[in-house]
């Protein structure tokens, strides 16, 4: 029989772990969690994209987005955010934060 694959799929030899709680991210969200559930004795795993720094958290280098000079406004940082999201951005929850975020920071 013709084999299709480079690795044999048979899993019986490889090592397993388990874990009570898999955190999928490595930004503050998933690392808070994971520290939460760890304080609390939970046995955790984080599974991040490439490194634990590899995070949109990291990337935004402490900075929170507001719309609060006065030649800035909810509808320009409204529009600056759909446009970085590239059409992945939900428009309704981006205009809660446009508006609401000013009075938050």
């Amino acid at each position: 029989m013709y084999q299709q694959y480079l690795t044999n799929f048979d899993t019986r030899h490889l090592p397993q772990e388990e874990w009570e709680y898999v955190v999928v991210g490595s930004g503050i969200a998933g690392l808070y969690t994971a520290y939460t559930a760890s304080k609390a004795g939970g046995k955790v795993v984080v599974l991040t994209k490439h490194t634990v720094l590899d995070s949109n958290t990291d990337k935004a280098q402490g900075g929170i987005a507001a719309a609060l000079g006065a030649a800035d406004s909810p509808e320009l940082h409204l529009q600056d955010t759909l446009a970085a999201g590239a059409g992945l951005c939900d428009r309704e929850a981006v205009s809660i934060l446009v508006n609401e975020g000013p009075r938050q920071v």
